[in-house]
Formats: structure tokens, C-alpha cells, sequence
């Protein structure tokens, strides 16, 4: 059966690592991957840091291309042909909308940022937990019958392994806060028309262990993990995997078809069922 789907959540765990995600520490992630599909070795963008990473996320270009590589954005807007990923869905009358815990500094700009690089359709700031920021974004799920993009992004294990070390820890107790948040989102990946997408932007502790910029396997490598209608279920995918296959796969679920310029490609291997493009 082909597949257009009406919601793809996108859920970005800061400085998740990979091998974080176990059945000791991470049940609940952990059993979604093996209900799901996962990325056998996904890397993140260069530099590995947190504003390349979700710029290229909401842009589909390299760091090399949109130059994000530090808090402050550069006018994204002259980029010659830019087209952000939010507004390649409005186009298919997807709406966006992006669900963060309640602004401090670094989330304020992340926020700034993805508005101005343009097409985001609703921010919603209010939680201040894990489990509160979740339950806002599965209650605009559940409460919209248009179809959407929705981004759900927590910072608690990028938080704990700059204060106390990646795998320390802090460090595992808030990827178990994060566990217990996205156990929430999981039942609505059981509905025929959801794709949920869970990733992270980088990893964390390969050379500094408090720190994720230099160039180490530890600090590039991320879960990618896919749940929901049409998934080829308990697989894992062994051909190379970036976190800019996400962007075109996102378009792609939403029958939408990617940019010349985006840099990453669409995810075939984790789908069962084909995707079928909108028709134009």
C-alpha cells in the first residue's frame, strides 16, 4: 500500500548517545527501536554542535552551506534558492509546529533562529519538565485533524553532560527522564496516518567529557529511530545514515518530493510500504 502520512513528530534528544539507549537505561526508547527501525550507525553534522545541527535540520543543507556554526545567525535569508524545510511542507499544506521547554538563553535563540529562517507555523515554549513539554505536543496531536509537522525538542542530557560528563550519572538519569517522556508520544505512532522520528543533534564525551566539538566517533554518532504505520519493523538499516536524511525523508512522508540542494536523502530502507509523492 502506498503512504502519505498525515503527522510526522519529530522528537530531538540533545546529546543523546547511542549507545545510551539500552534496556537498563532506556527501556522504553530501546523497545521502540526494536518494534521500529534504527539507523545501524547514523552521524551527525561537522561541527557536531547544536546550532549546525538543527539548522541543517530546518534547512537541509551542511554547516559548510548555511554557515550556522555558532549562536548568532548569519542572514540565512540570502542564500541563494534557500528553502527551508517548514516552508517545502507549507507548500503541501503541512503545517509546523516546534514544542521546546520554556525558554532560557540557548533555547531562546534556537527558537529566534528557526522562526527566522522562516515557515514555522506555531512555537510553543510552556513546559518545564521532559514529561510537560511531551504531553503539549501530544495534546496538539491529538487535538488537530490538519495534517502537521510537529518537532519536539529536550536538552536534559545535553544539559547534564556539559555540568557533570557524558555517561555519568546525572547523565543517565536525565536520558531516564527523557525514557519516561517519550514513552508518552509512542502510542500515537499506532495510528495509521503517524510517522515518529527520534534523533538526537549530536553525541557528547569523546575527547573532553564534558564537551561535543572535536571530531570523535563518541561525538558525531546518534540514534535515529523510526515508529509507525508502513516502518519496516525490527530492521536496522546498514547503509550509511546522516542526520540530513531526515529533512528529505520528512517531505517525502508528506508526499512531497526534496530540493536539488538538500544535501541528505530520503530513508527508502525504513519504510515497508512505498511513499507515494503529491500529486502537482
Amino acid at each position: 500500500m502506498k503512504r502519505n502520512y498525515q503527522k510526522i513528530i519529530l522528537v530531538v534528544l540533545d546529546g543523546l548517545r547511542p549507545d545510551t539507549v539500552t534496556l537498563a537505561r532506556m527501556p522504553h526508547l530501546f523497545g521502540l527501536a526494536a518494534e521500529g527501525w534504527q539507523a545501524d550507525a547514523a552521524i551527525t553534522v561537522t561541527p557536531s554542535i547544536t546550532v549546525a545541527a538543527l539548522t541543517s535540520l530546518a534547512t537541509g543543507l551542511t554547516p559548510a552551506e548555511h554557515g550556522v556554526t555558532r549562536p548568532g545567525l548569519p542572514p540565512l535569508a540570502r542564500l541563494p534558492g534557500l528553502r527551508p524545510l517548514p516552508r517545502e511542507l507549507r507548500q503541501l499544506g503541512v503545517s509546523t509546529t516546534v514544542h521546546l521547554p520554556v525558554l532560557g538563553a540557548g533555547a531562546r535563540w534556537i527558537a529566534g533562529a528557526l522562526l527566522r529562517v522562516g515557515g514555522v507555523t506555531r512555537l510553543c515554549a510552556r513546559g518545564t519538565t521532559p514529561a510537560s513539554v511531551v504531553e503539549f505536543a501530544r495534546q496538539q496531536v491529538e487535538g488537530n485533524r490538519h495534517r502537521e509537522f510537529v518537532v519536539v525538542y529536550l536538552n536534559d542530557t545535553d544539559v547534564a553532560g556539559h555540568a557533570w560528563g557524558w555517561m555519568s550519572g546525572p547523565y543517565l538519569q536525565a536520558a531516564a527522564r527523557l525514557d519516561r517522556a517519550v514513552a508518552r508520544l509512542a502510542p500515537l505512532a499506532r495510528a495509521r496516518d503517524t510517522l515518529l522520528l527520534v534523533t538526537a543533534d549530536h553525541g557528547g564525551g569523546g575527547v573532553d567529557p564534558r564537551d561535543h566539538d572535536a571530531l570523535h566517533p563518541l561525538n558525531r554518532r546518534v540514534p535515529l529511530i523510526a515508529a509507525g504505520a508502513g516502518i519496516a519493523a525490527g530492521q536496522a538499516g546498514r547503509l550509511p545514515t546522516h542526520l540530513l536524511d531526515i529533512p528529505p525523508t520528512v517531505l517525502n512522508g508528506f508526499g512531497g518530493t526534496s530540493p536539488a540542494q538538500y544535501a541528505g536523502r530520503v530513508l527508502h530502507e525504513a519504510f515497508s510500504e512505498e511513499l507515494v509523492p503529491a500529486c502537482g
